[in-house]
Parts: C-alpha cells; sequence; structure tokens
C-alpha cells in the first residue's frame, strides 16, 4: 500500500515551533558531547508531533541543535518530559546551554558571529597568556646572555613571545576558557512571532 502524505500537526502546520539551543561544549569533551546529541535527536524523534532535527558548529565551539514540532504544545510535552530531563543533567555536565524559539512558519534565526567573545575577555586570556612567558623569556635570556644589547633583547623576546602565543600557548588557553569565553551566546531571532528566550535548562 503506498503511504499516504504527511498530515500537519492537530493544531496545523501554521502554529508548527522551531527551538535553536546553542551549546558552548567544555574542553576535551567534544567526543562525548556528540554521542549525547545524538542520544537528544533520537529521544526527540520519539515524541509525538517532532518534524525534524539539524545540528551546526560553526568551528568555534559553538554547536546548535535545532528542532521542529508542529505545535507548541507538543513541543512543551517534549521538554517537559523525564526523557528530556535526564539528558539535561548528562549535557550541562559537559556543556553550557542558551536557547531561542520561534513560532513562524519559516523561522530565520542569525547564528551568532565569530568574534563571540567580547574585547576584555580576549584581552584578559591574551594577557594572562603573555604575561608569565614574557617574564620567563626575559629572565632566561638575561642569565644566557646577560650582554645582549636592549634592542636585540627586546627582539628576541618579542620573537619567542610571538610565536609561543601563536602555535603554543595561545590555542590551549582559548580552549581551555572556551566556556567563559562564549558564555551567554545564543541566536539571536530575527523573524517570528515568538519572542526568544534564555534557558537554563535548554537541551
Amino acid at each position: 500500500m503506498r503511504p499516504g502524505p504527511m498530515r500537519p500537526g492537530p493544531t496545523g502546520t501554521d502554529r508548527a515551533v522551531t527551538v535553536v539551543v546553542t551549546r558552548v561544549v567544555a574542553a576535551g569533551k567534544e567526543e562525548e558531547f556528540a554521542q549525547w546529541a545524538d542520544d537528544v535527536d533520537r529521544a526527540a524523534a520519539g515524541f509525538a508531533g517532532h518534524l525534524g532535527a539539524v545540528r551546526l558548529h560553526d568551528g568555534q565551539g559553538l554547536h546548535h541543535l535545532v528542532h521542529r514540532f508542529d505545535s507548541a504544545e507538543h513541543l512543551d510535552a517534549w521538554e517537559r518530559s523525564d526523557t528530556r530531563n535526564e539528558l539535561l543533567r548528562r549535557g550541562n555536565r559537559i556543556s553550557d546551554p542558551r536557547s531561542s524559539r520561534s513560532a513562524d512558519l519559516a523561522p530565520w534565526f542569525t547564528l551568532q558571529r565569530r568574534d563571540v567573545p567580547p574585547r576584555w575577555k580576549r584581552f584578559m586570556t591574551t594577557w594572562a597568556a603573555a604575561c608569565p612567558c614574557l617574564l620567563t623569556i626575559a629572565t632566561l635570556l638575561k642569565l644566557l646572555s646577560p650582554g645582549l644589547p636592549q634592542s636585540a633583547a627586546l627582539a628576541v623576546n618579542s620573537f619567542v613571545l610571538t610565536a609561543l602565543l601563536t602555535w603554543v600557548i595561545q590555542p590551549r588557553v582559548n580552549r581551555r576558557a572556551r566556556p567563559w569565553l562564549l558564555r551567554g551566546a545564543h541566536p539571536a531571532r530575527t523573524r517570528g512571532t515568538a519572542p526568544p528566550y534564555d534557558s537554563a535548562s535548554a537541551d
């Protein structure tokens, strides 16, 4: 028997709801997060009214989980479920959540820009990485070459410091500090009828 056409939910497709959840994954937890996100997608797909899911990753540590339900009632049933609550407990141990929702028929969301961390946070991480490194380099250089002219010492210091920050220290510092750097990042709703919301318990 040929399957019939997909029918809209009980309240009509014009009331379909899309929720976008942005999570900042803790350093070293990427594989565990990927498995957790798979579990979330499978669990959500088993609930009434689930229309589909998409996952996006911007390469900077932000992971966007998109789920669409045919009605706000069905979405609320998923969000209040014991299954989701158990998944949240797992997810919150390895990532930090923010969420936005739209009830528009064709929702549009603007994902966070690439320059997510505010400048003062980037300054603090750079300074925290550069200060001890600079002191160490200057001390070693003074011990190894006490008669080196100041201009040459500055050139060596800046060269070694820049190389270490670029390829060794800064990438590791940024990775470890990523949950703090990206805290509060979330997709902003740019078109839709329902206001965006932030939720500390979003999936």
